[in-house]
């Protein structure tokens, strides 16, 4: 059987999980469901220096043992689907602001072309008062001058 030693880099915090930079990646247990420490192949053979885990409860073990490559390299994906989970989540997230204020500014344009539409309503409609002022006023300046018309031929005659 292997002779190992518990490496320092995967010890135990008070918590129960392993301490290092992956703390929400979940610890690897053995099946008596405790954190299985990471350990180091002793034994001079092909595996020696390779890292694993193994049952906590080492030398009495339930007969846990992965490979901390093999462990790492699963974690690793696991992080990788958890960080693209997050990234989706953001991005949808994102996606229902943006259509929040797409919508917005929808109901801001709707408002603003009736703006528009009732303004153009109001100048035609002052845009004919005043056509009817300017006739109006031709009407009588046409007078004026044909009482003035009227006035000097009844005078000079």
């Amino acid at each position: 059987m292997f002779m190992a030693s518990q490496n320092s880099g995967g010890s135990v915090s008070a918590s129960g999980a392993r301490s290092n930079s992956r703390s929400s990646v979940p610890p690897v247990k053995c099946y008596h469901d405790d954190v299985a420490p990471i350990r180091t192949v002793r034994v001079n053979c092909p595996t020696q220096g390779r890292r694993f885990y193994g049952c906590s409860h080492y030398p009495r073990t339930c007969g846990f043992f992965k490979w901390a490559d093999e462990v790492d390299n699963v974690l690793e994906l696991q992080m990788l689907a958890i960080e693209k989970d997050t990234k989706i989540s953001e991005l949808e997230y994102e996606r229902d602001v943006l259509k929040g204020k797409v919508k917005k500014l929808k109901q801001s344009t709707t408002e603003l072309e009736n703006q528009v539409a009732e303004l153009a309503i109001e100048n035609t409609e002052k845009f004919h008062a005043m056509e009817t002022v300017k006739a109006d006023k031709k009407l009588c300046i046409m007078l004026f001058m044909s009482w003035v018309f009227f006035a000097f031929v009844i005078l000079f005659k």
